[in-house]
């Protein structure tokens, strides 16, 4: 097997892994006969989500429910998901808010979907589309504006938000729970709409010192012995986006030894990556462009684990195998092989 191909067989691998590992979070599901039972759900992403519920009983016994089988489920102070008929076919919606007027999301194949409800009025969804077409031989970008005619007509009893409503331009879940619950807000009076929606944090920054040796291969005039090499790698993470991934950067330092010539290198890296949420040891692995100073450019896969020492403090164990690249991001022959020790700061 070529290195290519070995390598695109290993991430194939590990991402099979990682997304077969489960993430139970304390729940309840509510049944068809209205009984609440208490346990762990899988949390799963929007797509998994709105088909299927696995849920963890007290026994440790696991049990999928789709959506004709359990009327809602919840996370205990977090997302929660209702049994509604969509096209003919039962889905979980996740319930964004309920007032007087409620608001619903869910993902198909197809992309993302918003859905309102209200007293008297069936589930209805907030249509949106935007893609280029041509305009004569001029190829243009269209955004769609059938939301702005569906919000303003179920909220014409609230005339003051017409211009917050007009000003909505692509419907996300930040936007409709607000102009929702302004909407509420507008008019019910003393009685309080409800947020199921957690709000997360629009990024968070995850520094890690790290520490290690790398060895280089096939290097014309470089020393053949192993480097040190450290710096601060910065985990970027975007936990409204996805709780689970992150982009990796930083810096890190090198002096290498070409035919007794000291040189000190500097290394950046640019990746997408995976960090398990849950456990004493949570695997992680990242890909992307590592950029050097001076200037070189090459493809790398970083694989290890954070190992739990508070909720604070991570133990990074990780090997880097780095790569010469024929196109952007496709590997070519080996460069280098590092092993690292880092500490993560897990912060708050």
């Amino acid at each position: 097997m070529g290195l290519r191909k070995f390598v695109l067989f290993g991430l194939l691998i590990l991402t099979g892994v990682l997304n077969a590992q489960s993430d139970f979070r304390p729940g309840y599901i509510i049944s068809t006969t209205g009984d609440t039972i208490f346990g762990e759900i899988d949390y799963r992403g929007d797509l998994s989500m709105s088909n299927v519920c696995r849920f963890k009983n007290g026994e440790n016994e696991i049990t999928e429910y789709h959506p004709n089988d359990i009327n809602a489920f919840r996370f205990i102070d977090s997302k929660y998901y209702i049994s509604r008929e969509i096209k003919q076919k039962q889905v979980f919606l996740e319930y964004l808010i309920k007032g007087k007027i409620n608001i619903y999301y869910m993902r198909d194949d197809m992309g993302d979907h918003y859905y309102l409800d209200k007293e008297d009025v069936e589930l209805t969804e907030i249509p949106y589309e935007e893609g280029t077409k041509y305009v004569g031989e001029k190829q243009v970008f269209y955004e769609s504006k059938k939301h702005i005619g569906i919000l303003t007509y179920y909220m014409q009893d609230a005339p003051e938000l017409k211009s917050e409503i007009q000003s909505l331009k692509k419907p996300k879940h930040q936007n409709l729970i607000k102009i929702a619950e302004d909407y509420h807000n507008a008019v019910c009076e003393g009685e309080k709409c409800i947020i199921y929606e957690k709000s997360a944090p629009l990024i968070k920054i995850q520094p890690e010192l790290v520490l290690g040796v790398i060895n280089y291969s096939n290097v014309e005039n470089l020393k053949d012995i192993s480097y040190m090499h450290g710096g601060l790698i910065v985990h970027i993470w975007m936990p409204g986006t996805n709780e689970k991934m992150y982009f990796r950067t930083g810096v890190t330092f090198s002096q290498l030894d070409f035919d007794g010539q000291k040189k000190n290198y500097y290394k950046i890296p640019c990746q997408f990556e995976y960090i398990y949420p849950k456990g004493i040891v949570r695997p992680r692995i990242a890909y992307g462009l590592n950029f050097y100073i001076p200037s070189y450019q090459t493809v790398s896969v970083d694989m290890g684990a954070n190992i739990k020492l508070s909720e604070t403090f991570f133990l990074g164990a990780t090997s880097d195998i780095e790569f010469n690249s024929t196109l952007l991001m496709v590997p070519n022959s080996l460069l280098s092989y590092t092993l690292k020790l880092g500490l993560f700061l897990n912060i708050k």
